[in-house]
């Protein structure tokens, strides 16, 4: 059992990509759950298919009926839609094809914040350039 406390600074906005991604609102459709989730503004200056992670043609599924990798990218939209302070990653790579696990890699490069990012993919630790802390599990 582990336990802790975390400060954070006045302001400061936290955004988490769990290793598995369940929305809550599965009958909605894509289209509806980023309008209901980013709000109506900033949904049509960020339009969902403008990010490169979500095909047109799946807009009208709902949430709950997309592929595990479907409701990744879709998490991984409302992120990049409106970016956190400290980004949370849990298996990022997980259920994304190689071509996207490479274009995540180019948009964290630059991202507007810290970036905690817990992954056994030998690839993307591998190619990281930021900075690293291992962490080990002792019985």
């Amino acid at each position: 059992e582990h336990e802790g406390t975390a400060e954070a600074a006045d302001g400061l906005t936290v955004g988490l990509l769990p290793q598995d991604t369940v929305f809550a609102e599965g009958g909605r459709t894509a289209a509806e759950f980023w309008v209901r989730r980013l709000g109506a503004a900033r949904a049509e200056r960020v339009p969902l298919t403008a990010l490169g992670l979500f095909a047109a043609r799946d807009l009208d599924t709902p949430v709950a009926r997309l592929s595990a990798g479907q409701r990744r990218r879709l998490a991984l939209a409302l992120l990049v839609a409106n970016p956190p302070g400290l980004l949370l990653l849990d298996e990022p790579t997980n259920h994304l094809s190689p071509a996207l696990c490479d274009e995540l890699e180019e948009a964290l490069a630059p991202g507007p914040g810290a970036i905690v990012l817990a992954s056994h993919d030998r690839w993307l630790r591998r190619r990281w350039t930021g900075g690293e802390l291992r962490l080990t599990a002792t019985d």
